[in-house]
């Protein structure tokens, strides 16, 4: 079987942090990789790439570095 990062695993072992729904983390996955592969990887490169990105954080309002590490925080506990 070859990897197809577009397919969805549902298996038990596949998991997300509690809150996040595929509907959101989807989109701010491809978006941190859209900046990750410019080559830019600092915090503040991240948080305008994402705001540029149109993905925005729970509540609607703008990336900002203390949303983006705490949100990245979150995936980081799964």
């Amino acid at each position: 079987m070859q990897f197809d990062p577009h397919v969805d695993v549902t298996d038990g072992y596949q998991t997300r942090p509690a809150g996040w729904q595929a509907a959101e983390l989807d989109p701010f996955a491809d978006a941190l990789e859209a900046v990750l592969k410019t080559g830019k990887h600092d915090l503040a490169s991240l948080v305008e790439g994402l705001n540029a990105g149109g993905v925005t954080p729970p509540g609607g309002a703008a990336w900002t570095a203390a949303s983006l590490t705490a949100r990245l925080a979150e995936l980081d506990r799964v």
